[in-house]
């Protein structure tokens, strides 16, 4: 990921092109410097983003949240097996879910 172009004036709101490979997009992103001289973005969520030495880190990093992530590029974000923990709770639900559904029917059935 690289910024391929940038307008406005900072700080302030800064137009940012960044590029992923063959897909470009551009973002409107607020820019402001710290008093330590750094320069901060104000991130999706609205908040700040850490302090970053340069504007263009500072654009990057609110771009990377934006931009959407390959999963060939950044392998640990893959997760083959879910946590044991996740399974049984859920499979523990639908078990619950069953026996609701079928203690329904026998009562309907009775009725």
């Amino acid at each position: 990921m690289h910024l391929e172009q940038r307008t406005g004036p900072v700080p302030g709101l800064v137009y940012a092109t960044v590029r992923q490979g063959i897909t470009t997009r551009t973002f409107p992103i607020e820019v402001r410097r710290t008093a330590s001289g750094h320069y901060i973005s104000r991130m999706p969520d609205n908040r700040w983003s850490i302090e970053c030495l340069t504007v263009e880190a500072a654009l990057l990093m609110h771009a990377a949240v934006l931009f959407p992530v390959e999963h060939e590029l950044s392998p640990w974000l893959s997760n083959p097996k879910p946590s044991p923990h996740v399974v049984d709770r859920m499979s523990k639900t639908v078990e619950t879910r069953l026996d609701r559904a079928k203690d329904k029917t026998k009562k309907e059935s009775h009725s």
